[in-house]
C-alpha cells in the first residue's frame, strides 16, 4: 500500500501540534487541590466562617442601593466578593480549597442574587481585559474597576464573559476581618472592618442589612469627627516631635493638648473640637500608660463578670469597656456609635425590612457574651434605641426582640430594668480606679450562671 507524501506530512504536523499542546499544558500554572493533608482546624473553621459571612452580607450591601439617598456621600460596590490564596504557605492553601473552594486565583465566594451571572466558585481569568498570573495585581485591578463605577467585563477560567455593573451606595464599605486575624476591627469614614465572631450566630437577612446600614451610618454621621481627629493629629504629631526635641516629655503632653484644641476648633464645631481634644489627650496618655491601660481593662472585665447575674447583662456592661479600648480613629468612631444606630434604624423601614433587626441581633450576640463589636448596645445605647421604638409604637415588640422573641423573659429584663452602670471615662489612668468599684444597684432576679468573656485573638482581602 502506498501512502502519499502529503498525507505523511499532514500527520506529522498534527502530531507535532498535539505534542506541543501537551508540553504547554504541563508547563502551565498549577493550582492547589485538596490532597487530604491535615490542616490547622482552627484556621479551617475561620475560613468557612469567612465565606459564610460574605454570603450573608453581600445581598444586603447591594440592597442598600435602593435607598437612593441624595444626601449621603457615595461609594461603589460590586454584586460579588472574591478571595484568593495567592502566595500563602501550602498547608494554608489546602485549607482555603477545603474550606471555601478558593485557590490562588480570584475566586468568587459570594454573589448578590442570580442575576449577576457569576456563581460561587467561579475563578476570574480577566478583569476588564486585564490578566496577570500575579493575583495581587488582578485584585488591585478589580478594585480599580469597582471604584471607577463604569460597567466592565470579567471572564472566568471556564470562558464565561460576564458584564458587571458597580452599584452606587452610601459611603461606608462593610469589611470582614480575615481568618488570620479574626477579631480585628477598625472604623474609618470610608469603611469599617468587623470581627469574624459576629457571624458565629445565624443572622437573618434583615440583621445583615442592619449591620450594613449601621456601617454606612457610622461613616455618614461620625465621619466629620473622624476626619477632624485624623487631620488634626497630623499637626499634633508634628508638634509632639518638635516639643520632644526642644523640651522633653513635659512639653510633649502640653503640646498635645494645646495643638488638639486649636486644630479641632479650626476644623470643626464645638462637639467635634471636644471629641478631638479628648482624643489627643488620650493619645498622649496612652504613650506612657499602654501596659497599665490594658491591665486595667482586663481587671474591669473580670469585675464585671463577677458582678453580673446574667450573661447578656454582663455583655452589655462589658460593651462599655469595648468602646473605651478602641484607639485612634476607631476610638473617635466609638464616640458616635449611637448616631449610627439612629441612622440605620430610620432606614430599615424604608427598605421594607424589620426595623427591630438591630434589637434581635443585639440579643443574639449579647446572650453569647460577644461584647467586643459595634452591634451590642451598652446601657446608654439600648435606652436610646428603645426610645426610638416607642416613638414608632414598637416599644413592646422591641422588648420582645431584645429577648430573642422567646417566652422566657429573664433575658428581656436586661433591656427594660433600670441598671446603673458607671460609664467609663476614656482617659486610661482613670480606668483602674473605676474597675474596682463598678456599682450595680439593680441585680436581676434571674437565676445566675457563669458568663464567659470571650478571649479575643487578634487573609485574604475580599473585594467589596
Amino acid at each position: 500500500m502506498k501512502i502519499s507524501t502529503t498525507l505523511v506530512k499532514r500527520v506529522s504536523v498534527l502530531a507535532s501540534v498535539v505534542f506541543v499542546t501537551i508540553l504547554t499544558g504541563c508547563a502551565g500554572p498549577k493550582f492547589t487541590v485538596d490532597d487530604g493533608s491535615e490542616v490547622d482546624e482552627k484556621l479551617l473553621s475561620s475560613i468557612r466562617l469567612y465565606g459564610k459571612a460574605h454570603q450573608a452580607v453581600r445581598p444586603a450591601i447591594i440592597k442598600t442601593a435602593e435607598l437612593k439617598d441624595k444626601d449621603c456621600d457615595k461609594q461603589w460596590e460590586l454584586p460579588f466578593a472574591v478571595a484568593d490564596s495567592y502566595d500563602l504557605p501550602k498547608m494554608d492553601r489546602i485549607a482555603w480549597v477545603r474550606g471555601v473552594g478558593v485557590d490562588e486565583r480570584l475566586t468568587v465566594i459570594s454573589v448578590a442574587g442570580n442575576s449577576v451571572g457569576l456563581e460561587v466558585g467561579d475563578k476570574l481569568d480577566k478583569v476588564d481585559g486585564y490578566h496577570r498570573d500575579n493575583t495581587e495585581k488582578m485584585r488591585e485591578r478589580l478594585i480599580e474597576a469597582r471604584d471607577d463605577g463604569d460597567p466592565f467585563d470579567v471572564i472566568t477560567s471556564g470562558g464565561k464573559k460576564i458584564r458587571i455593573t458597580p452599584v452606587k451606595v452610601c459611603r461606608g464599605h462593610f469589611e470582614i476581618a480575615d481568618p488570620y486575624k479574626p477579631e480585628v476591627q477598625e472604623y474609618h469614614w470610608r469603611q469599617a472592618k468587623h470581627p469574624l465572631s459576629v457571624f458565629n450566630q445565624e443572622l437573618t437577612p434583615d440583621e445583615a442589612l442592619w449591620m450594613v446600614l449601621w456601617t454606612q451610618g457610622m461613616s455618614e454621621e461620625v465621619g466629620a469627627r473622624m476626619k477632624t481627629y485624623h487631620y488634626g493629629m497630623r499637626f499634633v504629631k508634628t508638634a509632639l516631635t518638635v516639643a520632644s526635641i526642644v523640651s522633653g516629655v513635659g512639653a510633649v503632653a502640653n503640646a498635645a493638648q494645646a495643638a488638639a484644641a486649636n486644630a479641632a476648633a479650626i476644623e470643626a464645631g464645638k462637639q467635634a473640637a471636644q471629641a478631638a481634644g479628648e482624643a489627643v489627650a488620650r493619645y498622649a496618655a496612652e504613650q506612657a500608660m499602654e501596659s497599665v491601660r490594658n491591665r486595667a481593662i482586663a481587671v474591669a472585665q473580670e469585675a464585671l463578670k463577677a458582678q453580673a447575674q446574667d450573661v447578656a447583662l454582663d455583655t452589655m456592661k462589658t460593651s462599655v469597656l469595648f468602646r473605651s479600648s478602641l484607639s485612634g480613629i476607631s476610638w473617635v468612631a466609638g464616640t458616635g456609635f449611637y448616631m449610627a444606630d439612629k441612622w440605620a434604624y430610620d432606614r430599615m423601614a424604608k427598605l421594607g425590612a424589620d426595623p427591630l433587626a438591630g434589637f434581635s441581633m443585639h440579643f443574639k450576640l449579647a446572650s453569647h457574651a460577644l461584647a467586643a463589636n459595634a452591634f451590642v448596645f451598652d446601657e446608654e445605647r439600648a435606652a436610646a434605641m428603645m426610645k426610638f421604638a416607642e416613638e414608632n409604637g414598637l416599644g413592646e415588640m422591641a422588648k420582645q426582640a431584645m429577648n430573642g422573641r422567646a417566652e422566657d423573659t429573664n433575658a428581656a429584663l436586661i433591656a427594660t430594668q433600670a441598671i446603673e452602670v458607671r460609664q467609663l471615662d476614656v482617659i486610661p489612668e482613670k480606668i483602674a480606679a473605676i474597675a474596682v468599684e463598678l456599682p450595680v444597684t439593680t441585680l436581676l432576679p434571674a437565676a445566675s450562671h457563669d458568663a464567659q468573656i470571650p478571649i479575643s485573638a487578634n487573609a485574604l482581602m475580599a473585594t467589596h
